[in-house]
């Protein structure tokens, strides 16, 4: 499984996104993971290293209720979900 920032979300499944950012108070990025054959999903982590990281964002502090709420919507959207600090904050 290769995981990338989800891009061409429908609608509703951002306004979910948006709402739940603003009922916790967190940033939020959404990724999408894709099965993919072995072969490229090697090439794609290796190209990856070489790139570095897409997202240059710390990690949010997310707290048990948070991220109670955050795992029912990553249930709900088929998405993952990582809260990160707005601005980036701490950025890595």
């Amino acid at each position: 499984m290769y995981y990338d920032i989800a891009r061409d979300l429908d609608q509703e499944r951002l306004r979910k996104i948006v709402a739940l950012e603003e009922e916790l108070g967190l940033t939020l990025v959404a990724f999408e993971g894709r099965e993919v054959p072995p072969e490229r999903e090697a090439r794609l982590r290796a190209l990856a290293e070489r790139l570095g990281p897409v997202l240059r964002a710390a990690p949010a502090q997310p707290d048990e209720a948070q991220l109670r709420r955050i795992r029912e919507a990553e249930e709900a959207l088929g998405l993952s979900l990582v809260a990160v600090r707005p601005g980036g904050e701490g950025a890595v």
